[in-house]
């Protein structure tokens, strides 16, 4: 389960929960790159405003070639 300061987000290919750091999110509807902890799968995560000030993050799977540009 992750802390307070941390938001935690489903990997959309295997379903294994991951967390992130709040610090570790940077400018809001701007992409960040990350790996699955379990599949390894790239992951593309996009953070937002949600309702009463939290954070919402969009989560998709990145396609392996786009991974290599």
């Amino acid at each position: 389960m992750a802390t307070a300061t941390e938001h935690e987000y489903m990997c959309p290919h295997c379903g294994h929960i991951n967390a992130i750091a709040h610090h570790e999110l940077r400018n809001k509807y701007t992409e960040q790159y990350a790996k699955c902890d379990k599949c390894h799968t790239g992951l593309e995560i996009v953070p937002a405003d949600g309702i009463n000030e939290q954070v919402n993050l969009v989560v998709s799977e990145v396609p392996q070639d786009s991974l290599l540009r």
